[in-house]
Parts: C-alpha cells; structure tokens; sequence
C-alpha cells in the first residue's frame, strides 16, 4: 500500500444495542436544544428508514435534472419491556402517583433518539436522529401461559423530520472508518450517549487523494 492510501472499511452490522432518549426542548429556525437523554429499553431490533423522492425534470426533449426531496425517516423499535415512565416520556401519557393515565389527547413530544450498532469487526456505528416523535403509538401483545413461557416485547413506531435550524435530521460516526485526524469524532464517540452530539470544527489537517475500498 502506498502512502496517502485510505482504507475504506465495510462491515456487516451484526447488533443493535443502547437506544437513548432526550426531549428536545427547543426546535425552531434558530435554536436548537436538548435534555440529557436517558436510557429508554434494552434493545432488540430497530429498523431505520430514511425517505426520499424523486423526480425528473425535463427540457429539450430529455431529462435536464432530478429534483430530490427528503420527506422523513420512519423508526420501528422493538424493545425488551416499557416501564409507564418510558410512556410518559415518549408518548406524553400522565404517570401520577403509581397511575399511567392515556387521554385522545396526549400528544407525543418531540425527542432526539440515539443507539448503537456493532460490526463483524468488532467496531461500532453510532447514531443520532435528531427530531421526531413517536405518535405512531407502539404494539404490546399478550398471550395465555401454556407448557412453555412465551415472553413478549414491545415495538414503537415514530416519524423523525429535519430539525429547523439548519435541516439536519442525524449525524453518524463510524468507528470503523475513523482516522488519526478525526480527534474530534473519536472524542464524541466515547460521550455519546451524554449528550446529543453535533459535528464539532476539525482542525487543519490534508486530505488524501487515494482511497482503497474493503
């Protein structure tokens, strides 16, 4: 290999583990700001669906351009068990002196939603969804107890959006492909879960021209 070479590395996401929840307490064109998030379940399965759409524009008898419109992820969460604060946090049902009260009215709030995944190699992505909410509701199921136990888990489902500031909707740092100049993401990585991260300034530093793919 010669030197300047960056090595690209892919790896297959073999879990998925640590999904972290914080209110965002403010959303508008100019702020953007968080609470420190917490722990919500142990996780079982997520599945992260990011939508675009697209469409061709025409001139001169051909396709001139293609105009290209994020219009939101969806979030599916399959968790192990929530406890009546998990609910009152992501779905805004009361939970008062031992009661968990739902009402027509209760509105899901706004959050940030964080986690984990882990590749064959070992390394982890890490990843923020910065705005979103889970009025989609979730699925419980129940079942009679016959010869053998059979346990349950719940799924939630949400709608996540570009957050007004700047439109940025998440930020992701693959461990596998970081390099010694990205101090600042190595650094994020080890606080992840303390706070939502955003992309701090890196500082001067050359960019290899080469790239060899694995």
């Amino acid at each position: 290999m010669s030197d300047g070479v960056k090595i690209i590395v892919r790896s297959r996401t073999a879990s998925f583990k640590d999904v972290y929840v914080a209110p965002v307490l403010v959303n508008t064109p100019t702020v953007y700001e968080t609470g420190t998030p917490v722990k919500l379940a142990r996780a079982i399965k997520g599945k992260i669906s990011d939508k675009f759409s697209s469409e061709k524009l025409y001139s001169d008898d051909g396709v001139e351009d293609v105009a290209t419109c994020y219009e939101g992820t969806d979030v599916e969460l399959e968790v192990n068990s929530l406890a009546p604060q998990d609910k009152q946090m992501v779905f805004g049902h009361l939970y008062e002196m031992g009661y968990l009260v739902k009402n027509k009215d209760d509105r899901a709030p706004e959050v940030a939603v964080g986690y984990r995944a882990k590749k064959m190699n070992g390394k982890y992505e890490f990843t923020w969804l910065y705005v979103g909410t889970f009025g989609q509701g979730y699925d419980e199921e129940y079942e009679t107890r016959g010869e053998k136990i059979s346990t349950k888990t719940a799924t939630l489902k949400g709608s996540f959006y570009e957050r007004q500031a700047d439109g940025a909707f998440s930020i992701q740092v693959d461990e596998s492909n970081l390099l010694e100049e990205h101090a600042n993401a190595k650094e994020a990585i080890q606080e992840w879960f303390s706070a939502v991260q955003e992309k701090k300034k890196t500082g001067a530093g050359g960019q290899d021209n080469q790239e060899e793919q694995v």
